[in-house]
């Protein structure tokens, strides 16, 4: 089985400080994203981001053609915006869909300086319409600009929106490269924060952190020792981005040579 993510559209409403992507505008068609999609034809779920998918016109046939063709679609998405429709799709597309909403603060004023937009409020109601029709979750990045504020975001997740949470490290790709990281002794602490609310959450909060490593792009970024296989060890992952470039990781971009 082949994991596939494409970047469908290098633009964004939102603007991250710690943003992995090169947001240069490039798009790629529906007729584009719908033949890489044939062409790996061992992928069982194909991820779907951008910048922010939610902007492409196309969005809507680029879910109903990955369903048409029996794959599961897993979109990554800010939430600031719900596209037309998009709550309306039929049941049949809507039940191999899942929503991945990003969400780096608890609350408006953190979540401005991160993402430079007033927009907590919008992404929390739409957040809470999305999880009404389709399987919901949140993805949160940490560094040190958000590090003490993970308990309450966890919290907000988990209590109020009743969701489940992933939490990861920003990457030192694109922006990322230029804000401060987490040190060694403050992973270690919210690994074992993770770990605990894992247990007590019964499996709502997740992390790479309370796994067993097998990520290189972790390794490199942050010398968390990796144990088995990593799926660009195996050759078996693929990722395009919005100027339709082929990457082994989109994590792993730097230094890598492109194949188009």
């Amino acid at each position: 089985m082949n994991n596939l993510t494409i970047d469908i559209y290098g633009k964004c409403n939102q603007d991250c400080e710690f943003c992995y992507q090169d947001l240069d505008g490039s798009m790629l068609s529906t007729e584009q994203v719908l033949k890489i999609v044939d062409e790996s034809k061992y992928s069982e779920t194909v991820n779907i981001g951008g910048g922010e998918p939610f902007l492409h016109s196309g969005i809507l046939d680029i879910i109903n053609g990955i369903r048409e063709r029996d794959r599961k679609v897993h979109i990554a998405t800010d939430a600031a915006i719900i596209p037309k429709g998009l709550l309306e799709l039929e049941d049949r597309v809507r039940e191999g869909a899942t929503m991945q909403v990003s969400l780096h603060a608890s609350n408006p004023e953190l979540f401005k300086r991160i993402t430079n937009r007033n927009l907590f409020d919008a992404v929390i109601r739409n957040t809470r319409r999305l999880t009404e029709r389709y399987q919901t979750l949140i993805s949160t990045a940490v560094y040190q600009v958000n590090y003490d504020d993970v308990p309450n975001i966890v919290d907000l997740v988990v209590k109020e929106l009743e969701i489940p949470i992933r939490v990861n490290l920003v990457f030192p790709e694109g922006k990322g490269k230029d804000v401060e990281l987490l040190r060694q002794d403050q992973i270690d602490r919210l690994r074992g924060y993770l770990l605990l609310q894992r247990i007590k959450t019964n499996g709502l909060v997740d992390s790479p952190l309370v796994h067993e490593n097998n990520c290189t792009a972790l390794e490199s970024a942050y010398g968390i020792e990796k144990k088995g296989l990593c799926p660009v060890d195996c050759g078996i992952k693929r990722y395009v981005s919005p100027r339709g470039t082929t990457h082994n990781c989109e994590f792993l971009v730097s230094g890598e040579k492109n194949a188009n």
